[in-house]
């Protein structure tokens, strides 16, 4: 629980290993890349850059085996019965572990992501259409 004084490569291989321990499939972990840097690509005002993608897709990864879940019943004075009670505490995701994920995980890519975010910003505008950000068609570009 306590990564205090730990090297940000250390923290993001522990982060891994929870991944693992939670038995998150390496395929969720790759469709979670390649669905923020489709996102990202497609969302024309968002900030297109690398760092900003891989940290992005290191917090959704983050999210799915992180933190401390504890669930109690309490007394309730009221109705003389008890009443659950549950606590999520989430380690804070941020800085360099979340850059090491994303570069970890884009280095497994490799060009995966090249060929795969074109192909799926396609099929999600036949699916829901463009993108908010992408311009209104032109009149002329809707003429037969």
């Amino acid at each position: 629980m306590n990564l205090r004084g730990l090297s940000a490569e250390r923290r993001a291989s522990i982060a891994f290993a929870r991944l693992r321990a939670a038995d998150v499939a390496p395929e969720r972990i790759l469709a979670i890349f390649l669905g923020v840097s489709a996102l990202i690509e497609d969302d024309w005002k968002s900030h297109n850059v690398r760092e900003f993608r891989i940290v992005q897709a290191a917090k959704a990864m983050h999210r799915l085996a992180s933190g401390t879940h504890r669930h109690w019943d309490v007394w309730n004075p009221r109705t003389g019965g008890t009443l659950p009670y549950d606590m999520h505490a989430y380690p804070r995701s941020s800085g360099i572990v979340l850059r090491k994920m994303g570069e970890i995980v884009e280095k497994a890519c490799g060009n995966l992501s090249k060929t795969a975010v074109p192909e799926i910003i396609a099929l999600k505008t036949q699916r829901f259409g463009l993108h908010p950000s992408h311009p209104p068609p032109s009149p002329q570009e809707t003429r037969p």
